[in-house]
């Protein structure tokens, strides 16, 4: 049989073997049965080693089982199955051992079969205690029956199965299943598969054609037969060991590597509040600086295929990647608003040596430049009008932000800003709170003063209040009166409603009315008709303001000159 990974020690005792069963067949004397006792004492003595080694792997799988269950649960999983399907065969084995030399020896199986009390194991009677080594015919009934070309199949009496038919489909089926576990492992897969590949058709010493079950067991003496079974126990446990090996090195081997570690501090954001909490995500970062990552950006805006996890082609722009590990991005914050960047960034997987990519996802908000300038002294909102008002957090965006005021009404522009009614009274508080980590804070108040938008000064033929003369040309000239709000922060209409002329002559007075901000044809009439060094007054001036109450005005009062 050919073998798997052999120590020195092992291909020697093989190779005995195959001399000795060459012997056997040219009938050399009966002592070169003793020789058989030597290997299968050494076959004995590699389980044993087997057993040792065996033993510290599954207590290596075990611990790093124990330690990361995610990790190595399906490989620990397969490992289970292997123990379990190697132990039964090797004990079916020792069972077909125990039963072809108690049946020879005149014994029952518990007499052959005992319990080794330092391993706790299942051990066979030692050949050299067994007096008709050379008995063949015991165990060719028991293995094959009386036809070589026909080997049986069937159970024995006593309910077990000792056919050799049988246990060459056992180990046929095992080196199956390990063949399969050993999946991406071709060398150990031709291993196993050479292990465990037994002909149909073979020729014995003498050039005739038989099968593997006669060649092996029909009229080969006890002790070559149990040398022979205790070298295909030797098998099992070396495949064993060289599956569960290769098992746990596939975990590993999945692993990713690192080299360095470097800490790393994610905040949640650098612009912190007064009375909020700074928060970070604090972790240790690992990489290779080996194998390095690559990484690519694609064009603002885009959505990458979550399916192909790559970027259109021609639209990824390289970001250079440091020896650290790290990739440093640097983007434009043009226009204002919401900003939506993906990437990708690959990484050679260490078992399969392909570029893994992983997506990631830039997200951030382009805010004006914000400036505060408060003039404490002018914090004035005025009654009647709508009064604009701006109102921002710096690093809280608009939508965040809700504003009430006292002693009023604010409601929102599109634009974000506020227009802002008072009611009577001497002052208005507006406060402003925000949401934050889906919670509403406080971000403070300001308090203003309420004032009432300051009369206008009335204007006649270019002429106020503070003037004393007019000329004939300026006087015949004009065509009504008019409410100027001067250098005020608003641009507000005061229509004029009415206003009386009255143009004096001597000791009489002519008193003419106009409902209007307008001349009426009979006030014109009068101003044509005044001369040089009259007085000419303009009285009861009546101007609606944006509040819609009346104000009424400062008269003017004119010398023509």
């Amino acid at each position: 049989m050919a073998g798997g990974k052999e120590t020195p020690r092992q291909k020697m005792i093989g190779m005995m073997y195959l001399v000795l069963t060459a012997l056997l067949a040219l009938n050399v004397s009966k002592e070169i049965l003793d020789a058989f006792i030597t290997i299968n004492n050494g076959l004995e003595t590699t389980m044993v080693t087997f057993d040792g080694k065996l033993g510290g792997q599954y207590g290596a799988f075990n611990a790093s089982y124990n330690e990361n269950k995610e990790k190595y649960g399906a490989a620990w999983a397969q490992a289970q199955e292997l123990r379990t399907k190697a132990n039964e065969i090797v004990s079916h084995i020792d069972l077909i051992k125990a039963k072809t030399i108690a049946e020879t020896e005149g014994l029952t199986i518990e007499d052959v079969l005992a319990k080794n009390e330092s391993t706790g194991k299942d051990t066979v009677l030692d050949l050299k205690y067994v007096s008709s080594k050379d008995n063949y015919d015991v165990n060719t009934n028991i293995m094959i029956g009386a036809e070589p070309d026909k080997p049986l199949d069937t159970d024995n009496p006593d309910g077990n199965n000792y056919r050799a038919v049988v246990l060459k489909q056992e180990l046929i089926d095992f080196g199956n299943e390990l063949k399969q576990m050993a999946k991406g492992n071709p060398t150990l897969v031709n291993s196993l598969d050479s292990l465990f590949t037994y002909p149909e058709k073979v020729k014995d010493a003498s050039g005739t054609t038989t099968n593997w079950e006669s060649l092996n067991f029909f009229h080969v003496p006890l002790a070559a037969t149990t040398t022979l079974l205790s070298k295909l126990q030797a098998d099992v446990r070396n495949a064993e060991s060289d599956v569960l090996g290769h098992l746990f090195a596939d975990v590993e081997a999945a692993s990713y590597k690192f080299t360095q570690l470097a800490p790393v501090v994610i905040p949640e954001k650098t612009y912190i509040l007064e009375g909020d909490s700074f928060r970070a995500k604090v972790f240790l970062a690992a990489y290779d600086n080996t194998n390095l990552p690559a990484i690519d950006l694609g064009p603002e805006g885009l959505e990458l295929d979550s399916a192909s996890l790559s970027l259109p082609e021609g639209q990824g722009s390289p970001v250079k990647v440091g020896a650290d590990g790290f990739g440093r991005v640097s983007l434009p914050a043009r226009g204002i608003g919401d900003k939506h960047w993906e990437g990708i960034i690959k990484f050679r997987n260490p078992a399969t040596k392909a570029e893994e990519p992983y997506k990631f996802i830039v997200d951030y908000e382009v805010a004006k430049p914000s400036l505060v300038v408060s003039p404490t002294k002018m914090n004035v909102l005025y009654r009647g009008i709508d009064n604009p008002v701006e109102i921002s957090v710096p690093g809280i965006p608009q939508d965040a932000l809700t504003a009430t005021i006292s002693n009023g009404t604010l409601s929102k522009k599109p634009d974000g800003s506020y227009i802002a009614k008072v009611k009577k009274g001497s002052e208005a508080i507006v406060r402003v709170s925000a949401e934050v980590q889906g919670k509403k804070k406080s971000m403070g108040e300001f308090k203003f003063r309420l004032k009432s938008v300051p009369d206008p000064v009335a204007k006649f033929a270019g002429k106020t209040a503070v003037d004393n003369t007019v000329k004939k040309a300026e006087l015949t000239a004009a065509l009504g009166v008019i409410a100027d709000l001067k250098d005020f922060v608003f641009d507000l209409n005061y229509p004029i409603r009415s206003f009386d002329i009255a143009v004096t002559n001597g000791a009489d007075v002519k008193i003419l009315s106009s409902t209007s901000n307008r001349l009426t044809a009979q006030q014109k009439e009068l101003l044509r008709e005044t001369r040089r060094n009259q007085t000419v007054s303009v009285e009861n001036i009546k101007a609606t303001a944006p509040d819609g109450t009346i104000r009424k005005l400062a008269g003017i009062t004119l010398r023509i000159l």
